[in-house]
């Protein structure tokens, strides 16, 4: 708190000996600064709502300068002053009038910090920015979702939220935050991204738990209701794409189990896992490559003949000849 005071009075004094100097009445610097607002001139516009709220804080119009300047330090990407300008004015106007709009102003503000903008060591304008604010983000977020809960903001503050989460690999707090977002906002224009992130968490969650199949039953609910909710919905092609992407890495990981169980000549076991891949996970790859190695076990070892039948094993090898050559090459040289 304290690097925060001294930080805004480095900001708001930083042109007050010229301001004091000039001593002009409120009404003509606020003239000055609607003036060079109409005209475009940000530069000058600022410098006239600095001189404002250093020498004028408790004029009843202070307020709203205070706003107008947050707004223009915004527009230069000097996000801290903003966010500072943007507090006060919240503070200091009872009729918050631009109540909305402030907060839209620490959501661009939060989205900056998220995406890597660095702050000033200590808040210090003359200290290089070496801070990294992501955690300051999330913060804001929260502050967002609380101050104006059933609005677009709110919306796009938790969906930036789980974004952060998910880009920091917080993988957990990501899926709860996408999960609570699309509870409370179902219907928003932001729902489909979220059902493809949390997608995307559930295939990074299958690849670190290869033989767990929890993730791909998650999945496929996800992927239903979001083809409920959004039924002409292009991006439920990429969902699929994702819970083909599970089913290939669990088939994977049984077929490697498979695959062990044949190196060290345990054949049942391995034409168990075999059959398992194929039963489990027919559309996969390879469940295409483990055909080739069941029919090869039956031949061989009369005794697993008719051990572990699969139904409709024949159309599958059919759907296997049918495969580009390019895949049957790749099965033939799975064949373990």
């Amino acid at each position: 708190m304290k690097a925060i005071a001294l930080f805004s009075s480095i900001v708001f004094t930083f042109f007050s000996i010229e301001g004091k100097a000039t001593n002009k009445p409120f009404d003509q610097l606020y003239t000055q600064l609607q003036d060079s607002l109409d005209m475009q001139d940000l530069k000058s516009a600022k410098k006239s709502a600095e001189v404002i709220v250093d020498i004028y804080q408790d004029h009843p119009m202070s307020p709203e300068v205070y706003f107008q300047l947050a707004s223009l330090y915004l527009k230069e990407g000097e996000y801290e002053a903003a966010f500072e300008a943007v507090e006060l004015y919240l503070k200091k106007d009872a009729t918050l009038r631009f109540y909305e709009e402030a907060y839209k102003i620490k959501l661009e503000v939060a989205h900056r910090y998220s995406k890597g903008f660095k702050k000033h060591i200590a808040g210090l304008r003359v200290l290089p920015k070496w801070m990294p604010a992501q955690e300051e983000a999330m913060d804001i977020y929260d502050e967002i979702q609380a101050a104006v809960p059933r609005s677009d903001l709110a919306a796009e503050a938790l969906y930036a939220k789980a974004a952060l989460q998910l880009h920091l690999q917080d993988y957990k707090g990501s899926l709860d935050s996408f999960q609570i977002f699309l509870k409370k906002f179902g219907q928003h224009a932001l729902a489909p991204h979220a059902h493809i992130k949390i997608g995307d968490i559930y295939v990074v969650n299958t690849k670190a738990q290869q033989n767990d199949d929890s993730f791909l039953a998650l999945e496929r609910l996800n992927y239903q209701r979001f083809k409920d909710n959004f039924p002409s919905d292009p991006r439920l092609r990429i969902a699929e794409g994702q819970m083909k992407n599970i089913e290939e890495m669990l088939a994977d990981g049984m077929f490697e189990i498979a695959a062990y169980y044949k190196r060290t000549k345990r054949y049942d076991a391995a034409l168990l896992y075999y059959t398992q891949v194929i039963q489990s996970y027919p559309k996969s790859v390879v469940a295409h490559k483990a055909v080739n190695t069941v029919q090869y076990l039956r031949e061989k070892y009369s005794d697993l003949k008719d051990k572990y039948p699969v139904e409709d094993l024949e159309i599958i090898v059919d759907v296997v000849e049918e495969l580009p050559d390019i895949i049957q090459d790749q099965t033939d040289q799975k064949v373990r």
